[in-house]
């Protein structure tokens, strides 16, 4: 509560911070791992400068650190340093919930294998020279990749074509990689093809995942999509992001996320007071399944590009000074009160009367935001949104709370961030034997066909065999070249 009253004295601008929880009353939260590095300035004249890549490391940092991963930044890294930045972590990878490694910086394709490259690399007047230093691909995937947690590697590599090798096994584009086990890979580009390093302060790719790594209540799958299709617009269709998946389950960056109430509130109230910023917000929550949080901040982002081309007479920030003061309780009812004027606007059914309207929608998106419901999102509050607001309440430690959607429950989960509930993962069925048939009934199998003893044999042999890895979802994609 200190750490939130000293946050709203501060308050001067209406952009959402994203802050780790500083709660000695909290459980512990599960260890997350992030290797970074960005290589732009390279020793050989024969390696275009990336200025870029080291910016991308540095604002992806930030905001990997605002999620909860234990960070670790290298910028131009030699290949000693690759190694050291790796050795920190052998035999402590165990004690990580999961593990992500990005790297910005050239890489090369030869023989099929991929190479990530040291700034020290040699100069490249043979294979031989260009791949004396590098680091392979496959190797880091078999260092970090573990059937028991998630590993993520973001490669934005492949920026342009700097060797002019015309060699024997050297092409353009990926070389096919192997996913690891419980592995996600994700390409800067698709197969045969190379980036940009990028006009602005970043490149296309890590700017398109900045813009959507934090965004709440997004799986990684739903953020890949969003970097996919923003990144194909800014490069005017030139450059798709491709990625591999053997993941064992949907992952959240934002699962151990924690978002300022007050901040949130502030950006509400700050968007509601600006026509063309309310327009917008009605405009982008059209979609049914548009949460109420994740478009807020959305356009909390864009709010001084909007405020730029508003009316002067609107850009006071009196309404947000007046959020930044509230209590806890006065800020909930002012919120509730802010959604109340979002709700009606945005659908003509009357908000006093829940079942059916837009009020429950958008319920159902905030509980689907926060991993409570998971059915369709269809305004009709069923039995499937009962059983998720009870979740809800149970997860919360709310008693006495209100059954039914309304304006004060909306705005309450407005104000959640994080993965308030998590979907469990189905435990394997037990397999029937003749031998716990005799355990339940008492009785013997019958032996008459032989057939309950051979049954027996074969589940016993089945047992013995060691399990079969997962298929690689991603076998069979072709990438090749220099990257």
């Amino acid at each position: 509560m200190v750490l939130l009253s000293f946050l709203a004295l501060c308050l001067v601008i209406p952009l959402p911070v994203f802050a780790a929880a500083e709660n000695q009353n909290m459980p512990a939260q599960p260890k997350r791992l992030a290797i970074v590095i960005g290589n732009s300035n390279y020793q050989s004249d024969r390696y275009e400068d990336l200025p870029n890549a080291a910016n991308d490391a540095a604002k992806l940092s930030e905001s990997l650190r605002r999620l909860n991963f234990e960070v670790v930044v290298g910028t131009d890294e030699t290949s000693d340093q690759f190694e050291k930045i790796f050795e920190r972590f052998d035999g402590k990878l165990d004690s990580y919930a999961a593990v992500l490694i990005f790297y910005a910086g050239h890489g090369v394709q030869v023989d099929g294998q991929n190479f990530l490259l040291p700034v020290d690399s040699l100069d490249p007047a043979n294979v031989g020279n260009l791949t004396a230093k590098a680091v392979k691909l496959n190797d880091v995937i078999a260092r970090f990749a573990s059937r028991d947690r998630p590993t993520f590697i973001f490669l934005d590599a492949c920026r342009n074509t700097p060797l002019g090798l015309d060699s024997a096994g050297v092409g353009r584009g990926l070389a096919q990689v192997e996913v690891g086990e419980n592995t996600f890979i994700a390409f800067a580009t698709q197969p045969g093809n190379v980036t940009v390093d990028g006009a602005g302060q970043n490149s296309p790719f890590t700017k398109a995942l900045l813009e959507n790594i934090e965004f709440p209540g997004l799986s990684i799958s739903d953020m890949m999509i969003r970097v996919r299709n923003a990144t194909e617009a800014s490069t005017l269709g030139s450059q798709v992001p491709w990625d591999q998946s053997n993941l064992r389950e949907q992952f959240y960056f934002t699962e151990l996320q924690v978002i300022d109430p007050q901040e949130l509130g502030a950006t509400l109230n700050r968007i509601l007071q600006i026509p063309s910023a309310k327009a917008k917000l009605m405009t982008q929550l059209a979609s049914a399944d548009s949460d109420l949080q994740s478009t807020v901040l959305l356009l909390g982002r864009q709010l001084p590009e909007i405020v730029r081309s508003a009316d002067p007479a609107s850009q006071n920030d009196a309404g947000q000074q007046q959020m930044a003061s509230l209590a806890p309780a006065d800020l909930e009812k002012n919120v509730a009160s802010a959604l109340g004027s979002v709700v009606s606007g945005s659908d003509q059914t009357d908000v006093t009367n829940p079942q059916g309207s837009d009020v429950s929608r958008r319920v159902q998106a905030e509980l689907s935001r926060l991993g409570c419901y998971r059915k369709p999102i269809d305004g009709v509050w069923g039995q499937g949104s009962q059983k998720a607001l009870s979740d809800y309440y149970r997860q919360t430690k709310q008693a006495n709370a209100v059954p039914e959607p309304n304006l004060d429950l909306l705005g309450d989960l407005f104000l959640r961030s994080g993965r308030v509930c998590r979907q469990p993962v189905a435990a394997p069925k037990p397999v029937k034997t003749a031998t716990m048939d005799r355990a339940r009934d008492g009785t013997k199998a019958s032996r008459s066909s032989g057939r309950a003893p051979q049954r027996e044999k074969v589940q016993r042999q089945q047992k013995a065999r060691p399990a079969a890895p997962p298929p690689d979802i991603g076998a069979g994609i072709g990438i090749g070249g220099i990257f």
